[in-house]
């Protein structure tokens, strides 16, 4: 519904609410609820009836909240993603967005859900990022995050206001191969159709005695994935995987606005295409869908990958 809301605070503390928003999500899906699992009994008591009673068991929430990638509202689900931001203030400010790699403790939030005008209100704390994917094809970019934290409790009543920003979309994008990050960014572009983005933080959700709620979230393995499709005008991206051939990448997107430098600059040191994949119809083009994985490398100051928004927010997220 149009007439819903959805706060963000990032929490100081992991899993201490934050009730103040700091910023209102202009989402274009909302998936967030509440889950528990029955615990049945289904022992054996002289009839052929399985459930004879059940238990509250494991409570937690998950969904999907998905936002078109813009040039300030998206900071906030790159730095719950990624766990660490650089800021430079500047003309425009510079946010750096960066992974641990050492470490399992994800950056929270708490979240407040307002569906319909006042109806429903819930707030989740303890809320981490288990994905987050970036994906643009031939119109806006958008950005959707999947979401764990504790169960739901009721949340107070919300005056949303809306942070407006620059949306990007794929005319506003570029994207640059090279042996290096420093050749990557000296080397002619190379236009693509489609591009998506994955970040995985594989979340584990752990309850312990006393509680049926969470008790804690953790992060496991952390996996960079993505594919990009272009037309099969060239043999390099076919060639770069027979050979197991790694390169670096840079993502570009150019926003103009405010301080007329926005932008949103993706940096990978190091990848393997793991499918190269050529298709096409009888009355169609060749086409290449290339997959991709990050692999752990540090070169300029990125290790495995960093994500830098331009903007006029002069503060952290």
């Amino acid at each position: 519904s149009r007439l819903g809301s959805l706060g963000l605070a990032i929490e100081t503390s992991a899993g201490t609410a934050n009730t103040t928003a700091a910023v209102y999500l202009p989402y274009m899906e909302n998936s967030l609820r509440g889950h528990h699992e029955p615990m049945e009994n289904i022992s054996a008591r002289t009839s052929r009836s399985m459930d004879s009673d059940s238990t509250l068991g494991r409570r937690w929430s998950e969904g999907d909240v998905q936002i078109l990638c813009d040039v300030v509202n998206s900071g906030y689900l790159w730095k719950l993603a990624l766990g660490n931001e650089l800021l430079v203030t500047g003309a425009p400010d510079l946010h750096t967005f960066y992974t641990s790699v050492s470490g399992n403790t994800p950056l929270t939030a708490t979240l407040i859900n307002t569906r319909g005008a006042t109806t429903d209100i819930e707030q989740y704390t303890f809320a981490a990022i288990d994905e987050l994917n970036l994906e643009v094809s031939d119109g806006l970019a958008t950005l959707t995050a999947s979401f764990m934290g504790q169960y739901p409790t009721a949340g107070a009543a919300q005056t949303p206001t809306t942070t407006s920003g620059t949306e990007l979309a794929f005319k506003d994008y570029s994207i640059n191969f090279g042996t290096t990050l420093t050749t990557a960014g000296t080397n002619p572009t190379t236009p693509v159709s489609e591009l998506s983005l994955t970040i995985a933080n594989n979340l584990e959700v752990i309850h312990r005695s006393g509680s049926s709620d969470v008790s804690t979230i953790r992060n496991k393995g952390l996996r960079v994935t993505g594919s990009y499709t272009l037309f099969f005008d060239a043999v390099t991206d076919r060639d770069a995987y027979y050979a197991l051939q790694k390169r670096a990448m840079i993502i570009t997107f150019s926003g103009g606005g405010n301080d007329g430098g926005e932008a949103l600059r993706i940096r990978i040191p190091k990848f393997r295409l793991n499918e190269a994949d050529i298709s096409t119809g009888l009355d169609d083009f060749y086409a290449l869908t290339a997959d991709f994985v990050a692999e752990d490398a540090v070169d300029l100051g990125a290790r495995l990958i960093d994500v830098r928004l331009s903007n006029s927010k002069a503060v952290v997220y």
